[in-house]
């Protein structure tokens, strides 16, 4: 098993919302959690989780489907929008610059 790359924050949110898992496992880097029990309305609940905990969106970045989903897939996912630039070409309705768009594609 891979050392885990995440903060504490990324775990908690994918222990909420992978119902296999359990209290004393921790998810495994490279194991698909569709071992845990995650389905595709789970994803959809972890994706939202993130958003909010993370203020980025996911929308339209998830690539692999969510039978072969790891962890570290969707850590890669939330690192790759944390790192975006800044695109001041775009403001946000309220005068704020947004951020520009990731590398990854929702499936």
């Amino acid at each position: 098993m891979a050392q885990r790359p995440w903060n504490a924050r990324f775990e908690t949110i994918l222990r909420q919302g992978l119902p296999g898992l359990g209290k004393d496992r921790a998810p495994a880097v490279d194991v698909p959690m569709e071992a845990y029990g995650l389905d595709s309305m789970g994803l959809i609940s972890i994706v939202s989780s993130l958003e909010s905990a993370y203020c980025v969106s996911l929308a339209g970045q998830v690539t692999v489907p969510v039978r072969t989903l790891t962890a570290g897939d969707l850590w890669g996912i939330v690192s790759a929008s944390l790192q975006s630039t800044w695109d001041t070409s775009r403001p946000s309705p309220a005068g704020r610059t947004t951020l520009g768009q990731a590398p990854w594609i929702m499936a």
